[in-house]
């Protein structure tokens, strides 16, 4: 407990450090009129971006920061970040090292939030301690974010998500003398826990930042924060009160050196574990092992463009870790151990930066009163079928000469350009008259609209019609010129989905007149089985049969009595 209280004093310490060096740059000490020695001019810092943004990258969480310490600045409304990051760490604990590649975004929302996320794509653990698990030796237990490490090495495995969200209560770019934010994350447990790279477990931090930038030239940040770690199955691990301060220099260059101190005071001193936990070589994780508070110096070189990209590298020295030998007499020191590699490439816009204002304009005499523009809207045609389009027009005049703008609207349809003078609109699905409206604007308040009327039609339906289907006497059976006026109904049906077809079957007057109704019937199976058989749906084709009711020809003739042995395809359109 005394080291959790000697560390957090540390960090309020830090903080207030930091406090006064930035705020010299808001609040400068009046100089008296005495005459000062003359001293060599400092180069003058690099301007602004067009858009008032100065350089930043992000953090290996997806947040505006150095490279782990966050900034108290967010991303301006609408802009976005995304990186990828390698981040290299060592713990004493079974002298484990291990590596997280996540790949991060970010995104501005109203120039105070800041919603950002960091996927780790790879996570991968390697433990050096033989056996895995050593009951009574500092450096034999599990570590704190990682306690289900059962193997000596993880291979490359998914890691977690952190999901979070950076509040700015104060900005410089609000001459504000520092810039004041929270950050509340959390940790949604996505990697593989049977690995050993992810507790399996939900974490919740949340960090209170304070940063600001000094003469231009220095970014200086510190952090308080704590996490709430999620117990795994069988373990009573560490929550921790988090901190970190960071120094990037110089801040508006393109080659930016940046170093941070970053630790965490843990609520415990030991992790409390079921002894559930079996390791590949059948050691049984401690009932009771001894944790260390991590602190990490990271010290890295980061090049940015002024296009966004940037990209570095750096190195990290775990300052809270022992050498092997201080716990295993048998083990070899070595000189690494305690070192990490990290890299990072990404893109970030920039953070706000104060822009002064512009001088005040000089004073220019009132112009002329306006006169406003005038408007006549034209069709061609006014008159369409729904889904077609006609061409309007709008003839803007303007008795002063000044140059107009054209914006169209209707209540439906819609405009190829709506902020031409001339464009095309398409009429919607539904008939029916549409006023379409042209307002021209001269720029100075002057504007004029006028309305033409287009009247929108059903569209015009094409008849189909098919040839009969003639059939001998007494006969069902197709003939062999039959099969070419039902191809072509075949096809018609295939181009048209909404096509369906009623076959009536007919006779002449030979016979009686249930046969002839029942003869009818089967002409008209005949023609719907082939229509079937061309793979046209039995639900579109419907038969019907009216024999010798409804003659097309005269029966007193043989000559014309032959041609009412037929079968009609009548074509119907759904909608």
């Amino acid at each position: 407990m005394r080291r959790f209280k000697r560390v957090g004093l540390i960090a309020l310490l830090g903080l207030g450090v930091a406090t006064p060096s930035v705020a010299q740059q808001a609040e400068p000490a009046p100089q008296e009129p005495t005459e000062q020695p003359s001293v060599q001019e400092q180069p003058a810092p690099e301007p602004l971006a067009s858009d008032g943004t100065r350089r930043a990258t992000t953090t290996f969480h997806g947040d505006s920061g150095l490279w782990f310490v966050p900034i108290a600045e967010v991303l301006p409304h609408g802009m976005w970040s995304i990186s990828g990051y390698r981040g290299n760490f060592d713990r004493q604990e079974g002298f484990t090292d291990y590596s997280q590649w996540p790949v991060t975004f970010g995104v501005g929302v109203g120039n105070r939030l800041e919603l950002f996320g960091s996927f780790q794509v790879v996570s991968r653990v390697d433990r050096d301690v033989r056996p895995i698990f050593v009951d009574g030796n500092e450096a034999g237990g599990p570590v704190n974010e990682l306690p289900l490490v059962p193997q000596g090495w993880s291979d490359n495995q998914v890691g977690d998500l952190y999901v979070g969200g950076k509040i700015n209560f104060l900005s410089q770019a609000d001459q504000r003398p520092l810039a004041l934010a929270v950050r509340p994350m959390i940790k949604l447990p996505t990697g593989d826990s049977d690995s050993g790279a992810s507790s399996g477990e939900a974490d919740f931090l949340i960090d209170a930042i304070i940063s600001g930038e000094a003469n231009q030239t220095t970014e200086l940040s510190g952090y308080v924060g704590w996490v709430q770690r999620g117990d795994p199955d069988g373990f009573d691990i560490a929550n921790g009160f988090r901190y970190g301060f960071g120094v990037g220099v110089p801040s508006r260059s393109p080659l930016r050196l940046t170093a941070e101190l970053v630790g965490e005071a843990h609520s415990d001193d030991v992790i409390v574990s079921d002894g559930s936990l079996i390791a590949d070589d059948e050691t049984t994780s401690p009932l009771l092992s001894q944790i260390r508070n991590p602190l990490d110096l990271n010290v890295g070189l980061t090049y940015l463009s002024n296009n966004g990209f940037f990209i570095g590298g750096g190195m990290s020295w775990a300052l809270a870790h022992d050498s092997r030998s201080d716990h295993f007499p048998d083990f070899e020191d070595r000189t690494g151990d305690p070192l990490g590699f990290q890299f990072r490439i990404g893109y970030h816009p920039g953070v706000r930066a104060y822009q002064p204002p512009p001088p005040a304009p000089e004073p220019v005499p009132e112009p002329p009163a306006n006169r406003p523009p005038t408007a006549k809207a034209r069709c061609e045609p006014c008159t369409v079928e729904v889904g077609k389009s006609s061409t309007v027009t709008c003839d803007g005049q303007d008795p002063d000469g000044d140059p107009l703008t054209y914006k169209w609207s209707a209540p439906a349809g819609d405009f190829a350009s709506p902020g031409d003078r001339q464009s095309l609109w398409t009429a919607p699905m539904q008939e029916g008259p549409v006023p379409v409206t042209c307002t021209v604007d001269d720029g100075k308040g002057g504007t004029a609209t006028d309305t033409v009327t287009i009247q929108v039609v059903k569209p015009t339906v094409e008849e189909i019609v098919f040839e009969d289907v003639h059939f001998d006497f007494d006969r069902y059976t197709l003939r062999p010129e039959a099969t070419r006026i039902l191809d072509e109904a075949v096809t018609a049906m295939e181009k048209d989905e909404t096509l369906q077809l009623e076959i009536e079957g007919h006779t002449c007057n030979i016979g009686t007149a249930e046969y002839n109704l029942a003869l009818g019937e089967r002409r008209g199976r005949a023609v719907s089985s082939y229509l079937t058989s061309r793979g046209i749906g039995a639900d579109r084709v419907k038969t019907v049969s009216y024999g010798e009711e409804r003659p097309k020809h005269d029966n007193a003739r043989e000559e014309t009595r032959r041609l009412n042995r037929r079968a009609a395809l009548i074509a119907r359109l759904t909608q």
